[in-house]
C-alpha cells in the first residue's frame, strides 16, 4: 500500500517561495483596512433607499423590537430566510431607529473584517507568500464593485455571510494542517452560521472541494466522508431558499423568457463580471435582463468564448500551476449560484454578486504579483510598487464615487438611470417623487417603466395608488388587474384593489380581495385594519373587533385610533360597557376630541339605561 502523502507536503502545491518567509508583514493588511475605510467613507452619509430597505428595515415591524426575537428568527424576508442578518438588522434599530448611521457602521466594520479574513486566507493557502496575499486583500478592500455589498443596508446579508464564510475556509485550512474533530466542528458551526446570514453560502462544501483539488486531497475517502454534514446542510437550506423564492414570486421569470436567451445569461455574466473587475466603470444599480420582444445582443453571443478560454487555462494549471485552476474554480463555483442560466429576480448580473467570486481572480493578480517580488529577492521592484500605488489610488477614487451615489436614493437611481436606464430604475425613481408629493413627475416614470417592460409590477402597483389617491379607481383597479395578470398572486395589487372596490361601494369583490391578501401575507401591516374598516361598513362588528385585535399584534397602537374604532364597534353592538373601556384606552394613548366626544356618546347611552 502506498504511503499517505503528509499534510505539510500538501500545503505548498504551488512550489515553495524563493525567499525565507519575514514576520514583518503585519503592516500589508492595516494598509488595505485603512484604504478600504478611506474609500467608503461616504457611507457614513449614506441613508436607506427604496430598494429593499423598506422590507428590511423601514416598514419592517418585527425587527423594530428585541421583544419579537422569535418572530425574527422565523419569518423569511422577501422569500429569503436569513435570521442571523435580519437579528443584526434588529440590534441596529434598536440603536439608531430609521436613522442609517448605524447600519452602514456595522456594514463597513464586516467589510473591513472581510478584508482582513482575505489576507490571513490567501497568506496560508499560498504558504505564506505576503505579496500575494497583500494584492488580493487590497483589491478585495478598494474596488469599485464592492460598494454595493457595503453601502446598501439590505445587502447586511452579503457582508456578514461573508465574514462567517471567509472565517470557514481559514478555519479549514488549519483542520487541514491539524486534523482533529473539534476543527472540523469549529468550520461546520461557521457555516451554519454563514447559512444563517445568506442562503448564498450553500455553495461552502463545493468551495471546500477546490480547496481539497489544490491540496490534492481528492483521491483520500476522508476528503468526501467528512463533507456528508456540509452537505446535508446545504441540501436543507438550499431547499428553504427555493421555495421561499418560489413563493415569493422570483422564479416565474423565467417562464417569460426565450430558451435560446437563457443559456447565454450565464456566460455573460462570467464575462461581464471579469471586464468590470477589468474596468469598473459605467457601474450600476441594476441591470436589466434584454428585452424579450427583441434581439439577443451580439455581446451574449460572444460570451461563451471566455468560458471556453477559462476552461483552457484550468486544463493548463493541471500540470503547470494548480493554483491559477483553484482560482478559476473559485472564481466560478461562487458565481454558479447566480449565473443566470435559470433566471431567478430582475436583473441578468448584479455588482453584490462579485463580493466573494473575486476573491478567485485578486488571487491570480497576487500569484503574478508575487512571482514578480521573488525575482527581486522578495521585493518588488520601484515599477511594481508605482503600479500598486496608482492602481490604488485609482479603484480608491472609483469607489470613493460609487459610494458617494448611495447618499441618498434620489442619486443611486438618477445614476442608474444615466448608466443603465431600466424599467426598474423608472420605477424606484417614479416612487421617490410618488413619495414625496410629485404625482405628475412619478406618473412619468411609472408610465416610461411601463412601457419599457409591461411586466414591471412596482410601476404598475404605484401608478394605480396615484390614481386611487386621485379618486380616479377605474384606472386604479385597471392597473392593479394588469399586474395581477402578470402575477396572479401579488398581494399588494389584490389588495389595493380591494380598497378601490370599497371606495366604488363594491363590497362583496372588496371583501374578497382583503380576505385574498391576508391569506397570501397574514402579515400584512394594514390588511387587518383595512379589512376591520369594510367590516364595520357592513355591519360585522364582532369580525371587525376580531380583525382590530389581528391588526394590533402585528402593529401596536400608539395613537389610540384601533381602540377608537374597536370602541365604535362595540357601541353598535349595544356593548357600552365594553365600548367605554376601549375608547378610555384610546384617550389614554392621545387626547383626541374625537375620542371624547365618543366617550361622552357612549356615557350618555350608559346613563341612559340607568
Amino acid at each position: 500500500m502506498a504511503k499517505k502523502p503528509e499534510i505539510k507536503k500538501q500545503q505548498k502545491p504551488a512550489g515553495k517561495i524563493a525567499v525565507p518567509v519575514k514576520k514583518n508583514y503585519y503592516w500589508m493588511p492595516v494598509v488595505c483596512i485603512i484604504l478600504a475605510f478611506i474609500a467608503f467613507t461616504p457611507v457614513f452619509k449614506a441613508g436607506f433607499v427604496n430598494w429593499d430597505d423598506p422590507d428590511y428595515v423601514i416598514n419592517n415591524p418585527v425587527i423594530q423590537s428585541l421583544a419579537n426575537f422569535k418572530t425574527i428568527v422565523t419569518m423569511p424576508v422577501q422569500g429569503n430566510y436569513h435570521p442571523l442578518t435580519m437579528l443584526t438588522l434588529a440590534i441596529n434599530y434598536a440603536i439608531s431607529g430609521t436613522d442609517a448611521w448605524s447600519y452602514h457602521v456595522v456594514n463597513l466594520f464586516l467589510h473591513l473584517l472581510n478584508v482582513l479574513l482575505v489576507f490571513i486566507f490567501i497568506f496560508r493557502l499560498t504558504g505564506k507568500k505576503p505579496w500575494a496575499a497583500f494584492i488580493a486583500a487590497l483589491l478585495f478592500a478598494i474596488h469599485p464593485l464592492h460598494v454595493e455589498s457595503v453601502a446598501w443596508v439590505a445587502e447586511r446579508k452579503d457582508v456578514l455571510y461573508s465574514f462567517f464564510f471567509l472565517a470557514a475556509l481559514v478555519a479549514y485550512l488549519g483542520y487541514l494542517k491539524k486534523k482533529t474533530i473539534l476543527k472540523l466542528i469549529a468550520v461546520l458551526a461557521l457555516f451554519l452560521l454563514s447559512l444563517l446570514s445568506k442562503p448564498a453560502a450553500i455553495i461552502f462544501p463545493v468551495v471546500l472541494f477546490a480547496v481539497d483539488y489544490y491540496y490534492n486531497r481528492l483521491k483520500e475517502t476522508g476528503t468526501y466522508l467528512e463533507k456528508i454534514p456540509f452537505i446535508l446542510f446545504s441540501v436543507i437550506f438550499g431547499l428553504l431558499a427555493l421555495h421561499g423564492q418560489s413563493v415569493a414570486g422570483a422564479v416565474r421569470l423565467t417562464a417569460m423568457i426565450p430558451a435560446n436567451f437563457k443559456f447565454f445569461f450565464g456566460f455573460y455574466g462570467i464575462m461581464m463580471y471579469l471586464l468590470k473587475t477589468i474596468l469598473p466603470f459605467g457601474l450600476c444599480t441594476f441591470y436589466p435582463y434584454p428585452a424579450v420582444n427583441e434581439s439577443l445582443p451580439f455581446i451574449y453571443y460572444v460570451s461563451p468564448l471566455v468560458t471556453v478560454f477559462l476552461v483552457i487555462l484550468f486544463f493548463a494549471g493541471f500540470r503547470k500551476n494548480r493554483l491559477i485552476s483553484f482560482a478559476i474554480l473559485f472564481y466560478v463555483i461562487n458565481l454558479a449560484l447566480v449565473l443566470q442560466f435559470y433566471p431567478v429576480g430582475s436583473a441578468v448580473i448584479a455588482d453584490r454578486y462579485t463580493y466573494i467570486p473575486l476573491i478567485g481572480v485578486f488571487l491570480v493578480a497576487g500569484h503574478y504579483f508575487q512571482k514578480w517580488a521573488d525575482l527581486h529577492a522578495g521585493k518588488p521592484p520601484a515599477l511594481a510598487m508605482a503600479l500598486v500605488i496608482a492602481g490604488s489610488l485609482a479603484l480608491s477614487v472609483l469607489s470613493f464615487s460609487q459610494a458617494s451615489t448611495w447618499k441618498d436614493e434620489a442619486s443611486l437611481w438618477d445614476k442608474a438611470i444615466a448608466s443603465a436606464p431600466s424599467s426598474k430604475a423608472y420605477s424606484n425613481r417614479g416612487l421617490i417623487y410618488k413619495n414625496t408629493g410629485q404625482k405628475d413627475k412619478a406618473i412619468g416614470m411609472f408610465t416610461h417603466a411601463i412601457v419599457m417592460n409591461r411586466a414591471e409590477k412596482d410601476a404598475l402597483i404605484n401608478r394605480g395608488d396615484i390614481y386611487f389617491s386621485d379618486k380616479n379607481y377605474d384606472l386604479a383597479i385597471a392597473d392593479y388587474n394588469q399586474c395581477l395578470a402578470i402575477s396572479p398572486d401579488e398581494q399588494q395589487a389584490i389588495q389595493n384593489r380591494g380598497a378601490a372596490y370599497a371606495a366604488q361601494g363594491k363590497y362583496e369583490p372588496a371583501l374578497a380581495d382583503m380576505t385574498l391578501a391576508l391569506k397570501l401575507n397574514p402579515n400584512s401591516t394594514n390588511g387587518y385594519a383595512n379589512r376591520a374598516l369594510l367590516e364595520q361598513t357592513l355591519n360585522q362588528h364582532q369580525a371587525a373587533i376580531d380583525d382590530f385585535f389581528r391588526h394590533m399584534k402585528i402593529t401596536p397602537d400608539k395613537n389610540g385610533d384601533v381602540w377608537n374604532a374597536i370602541g365604535i364597534s362595540y357601541l353598535r353592538m349595544g356593548t357600552n360597557a365594553k365600548a367605554l373601556e376601549c375608547i378610555d384606552h384610546a384617550i389614554t394613548l392621545t387626547k383626541n376630541p374625537v375620542f371624547l366626544k365618543n366617550r361622552e356618546l357612549v356615557e350618555s347611552k350608559l346613563r341612559g339605561k340607568k
